[in-house]
C-alpha cells in the first residue's frame, strides 16, 4: 500500500470538520479579536435622573452604548439607559473620564437612543462600531454581548441566537439570545462573533431565566439612525388602531379596533396588513410595520387583505412623539403628565388624560397618600386633562394659598369595582413645568 495516499478514518473526519468550519465562514479562535475591538468603540453610559416619567426611575444609572458615526460622535444606546425623563448623560471611554453628552432621539417604540458627544470635548480619533445593517441572523448563530454587568467594566459574554420573537410588550421584534446580559450590559452591543459585526442592542433579561435574552435588531436601529444622518424625521407613526395580539402565533397584522379619532388610513376592524407598498418583505408584527413605515408618514400605503380581497389603502400618520418631549407639572412632590395608554383616552372618553408619574418621598404628596399611576379624574370638581391647564390653575392655587382638592381613580379591590375614587386635599407649593 502506498502511504503517501492513505489517509486514516480519523484525518479524513478532522479534514471534513475543517473544510465545514471554513464553508460555513465560522470564525473559531477570532472571539477575543472581536471583544478586543468592541473595547475600542463600546463605552460607558451614566445618566442622572432627577424627576423621572412613568417608565423611569429616579437616580443614577450605569448602562453601555457604542459609536456608530464617529465624525458626528453619535452613540447608540437604549432608551431607558439614556433615559425618557429629562435626564443628565455622560460617556466615558475604557481608561478616559465621562465627557458630556445630550439625547439627539430616543424612541417611542422600540428601546433605542442615540446620544451625541458634547463637540467641544469630543475625542479627535474615534473607531465606530462596523454594523449588519441587512441580515437577521440565523438561529445557532455565535453571537457575543459587550458592556459592563454588574459594573463589571468592558467584558464579554457568548452565546447564541436563539430566535426572533414579537412577544416583546406591544409586539415589538426583537432578537433573542442566551448569551448572559445583565444590569450594564443595557445598551451595548450584541456582536456577530463571525463577522465582528454589531447585531443588535442589548436590551433585557428575563428574570427567571439567565438564558433567555434580548436585544433590539440593528436592521431596525439603522433604519433610524440612517433618516437621522439624512436630516429626516425617524419618528414612528402614532397607530389610531390596536392590533390583536398573534397567541397563536399564526405570523397575521390583524386590526382589533379603530380608535374614536379614526386614522387617516381608511383600515376597518379584521384587515390584515401584510406590507407597505414599495418596500419589499411581509409584515408579520407590529414592529415590523413600525419599521417599514418609518420615514414613510406622509404618503403611506398599506398592502392589507380584506375578506378575500388583496388591496392597498392610501393615508397619512401622525408622527409618536418622543418621550423626550414629555412634559410635565411638579408641585409638593407630586410629578403629573399624561397617560401613556392611548386605548385608555378611548374608554373614558378622554376624561383622563392626566396621571401621577412620581411621588417624591416625604413630600407634601406622600404625607396626604397620593399614588404613582393614580389617573386625575377632576380638579376642585373640574375636569383637568392638559398639562398646561393644570399648570396655571396650580399657578393661582400658589398665589391664594389655596389647598386644591384633587379626585383619583386608581385600582379597586377587584372584588367588586375594578376602580376605586380617592378625594386627596394638596397645599400647592412652587409649581413648575418639567420639559
Amino acid at each position: 500500500m502506498d502511504r503517501k495516499k492513505f489517509i486514516s478514518p480519523y484525518r479524513y473526519l478532522r479534514l471534513l470538520f475543517f473544510v465545514g468550519v471554513v464553508a460555513s465562514g465560522a470564525s473559531y479562535g477570532n472571539d477575543e479579536q472581536v471583544f478586543e475591538a468592541a473595547r475600542e468603540y463600546t463605552v460607558k453610559v451614566r445618566s442622572q435622573v432627577a424627576i423621572p416619567f412613568f417608565g423611569d426611575r429616579k437616580g443614577t444609572h450605569i448602562g453601555a452604548g457604542f459609536v456608530v458615526d464617529a465624525r458626528r460622535g453619535w452613540i447608540m444606546t437604549n432608551a431607558h439607559v439614556a433615559a425618557r425623563s429629562p435626564s443628565k448623560v455622560r460617556v466615558a471611554f475604557l481608561g478616559s473620564d465621562f465627557l458630556p453628552a445630550k439625547r439627539l432621539y430616543v424612541d417611542p417604540y422600540i428601546d433605542l437612543a442615540i446620544v451625541e458627544l458634547d463637540a467641544d470635548s469630543k475625542p479627535t480619533a474615534l473607531n465606530a462600531a462596523k454594523l449588519d445593517c441587512a441580515d437577521t441572523p440565523a438561529i445557532g448563530h455565535p453571537v457575543g454581548a459587550f458592556g459592563h454587568p454588574w459594573e463589571l467594566s468592558f467584558t464579554g459574554t457568548r452565546g447564541i441566537i436563539s430566535g426572533v420573537t414579537s412577544k416583546f410588550p406591544g409586539m415589538l421584534e426583537m432578537l433573542q439570545t442566551d448569551a448572559p446580559i445583565n444590569p450594564g450590559n443595557s445598551g451595548g452591543p450584541l456582536i456577530s462573533l463571525r463577522t465582528g459585526k454589531v447585531l443588535g442592542i442589548n436590551t433585557a433579561s428575563r428574570r427567571s431565566s439567565q438564558n433567555t435574552n434580548f436585544a433590539v435588531p440593528m436592521r431596525h436601529a439603522c433604519r433610524v439612525l440612517d433618516l437621522l444622518r439624512a436630516g429626516k424625521d425617524p419618528a414612528p407613526p402614532d397607530f389610531p388602531m390596536a392590533f390583536l395580539s398573534d397567541l397563536d402565533e399564526t405570523d397575521r397584522l390583524v386590526v382589533a379596533q379603530i380608535y374614536e379619532q379614526g386614522p387617516n388610513m381608511p383600515l376597518r376592524e379584521g384587515d390584515v396588513v401584510y406590507g407597505v407598498q414599495g418596500v419589499s418583505g411581509r409584515v408579520t408584527n407590529r414592529g415590523q410595520l413600525i419599521h417599514q413605515l418609518r420615514g414613510r408618514l406622509d404618503d403611506a400605503a398599506l398592502r392589507i387583505v380584506r375578506g378575500d380581497r388583496e388591496i392597498v389603502v392610501h393615508g397619512r400618520f401622525q408622527p409618536a412623539k418622543s418621550p423626550a418631549e414629555m412634559r410635565g407639572v411638579l408641585t409638593a412632590g407630586v410629578l403629573f403628565a399624561s397617560t401613556p395608554w392611548r386605548d385608555l383616552e378611548e374608554l373614558v372618553s378622554g376624561k383622563l388624560g392626566l396621571m401621577v408619574h412620581h411621588v417624591e418621598r416625604g413630600s407634601a404628596g406622600d404625607a396626604q397618600r397620593i399614588e404613582r399611576m393614580d389617573l386625575l379624574y377632576s380638579v376642585d370638581g373640574a375636569t383637568v386633562n392638559t398639562v398646561d391647564d393644570l399648570y396655571q390653575r396650580m399657578q393661582a392655587a400658589n398665589e391664594n394659598k389655596h389647598t386644591v382638592v384633587f379626585k383619583f381613580i386608581r385600582m379597586g379591590d377587584l372584588e367588586e369595582n375594578l376602580f376605586s375614587y380617592v378625594e386627596r386635599p394638596l397645599a400647592i407649593t412652587d409649581p413648575r413645568l418639567i420639559d
